[in-house]
């Protein structure tokens, strides 16, 4: 086995990168994993979006295949005392193939991502929905609970 190989993804990755979303989601017990239409939609929108500088994907590859990968995407919003300069940054899509867990490559690929917010991006806060599993890692990287959980409400389409 080859030492892992931390890169940016590509629109040649969408595949790999929707691989481990379903991975995510299912972890989290999310239902509908497996249509393929979000599957299908999900690879569209991700060879269209890199180009367009609001996301960075970051994954670890080994012998050739995708193992485990970290996003980032841009959100704008008016500056508020909370984000002066309005610039959100959202991590998500974590996720690692059970075969290539514990051995620091979702560490790595959430680091790639940090260093695309720091240096390539104007965020001036970070957030995200971390699972029990992942809460650790990320309040080593230095995330913090929030006082306000987020809610959600579906508007029919």
């Amino acid at each position: 086995m080859s030492d892992p190989v931390i890169r940016r993804a590509t629109a040649a990755d969408a595949h790999a990168i929707v691989d481990l979303r379903a991975l995510m989601f299912s972890s989290m017990g999310v239902p509908g994993v497996d249509d393929d239409g979000w599957r299908q939609g999900a690879v569209r929108w991700f060879q269209a979006e890199p180009a367009q500088r609001h996301t960075c994907a970051v994954v670890a590859e080994r012998d050739g295949r995708v193992v485990a990968g970290a996003m980032g995407s841009l959100r704008f919003e008016m500056p508020s005392p909370v984000n002066p300069n309005g610039v959100w940054g959202l991590l998500n899509n974590v996720a690692t193939f059970p075969d290539a867990r514990r051995q620091g490559l979702a560490r790595a690929c959430v680091v790639g991502v940090l260093d695309w917010f720091q240096h390539e991006t104007e965020a001036s806060v970070l957030e995200l929905f971390a699972t029990g599993e992942g809460s650790g890692l990320y309040e080593e990287l230095g995330f913090s609970v929030t006082a306000w959980p987020a809610m959600r409400m579906r508007l029919p389409r």
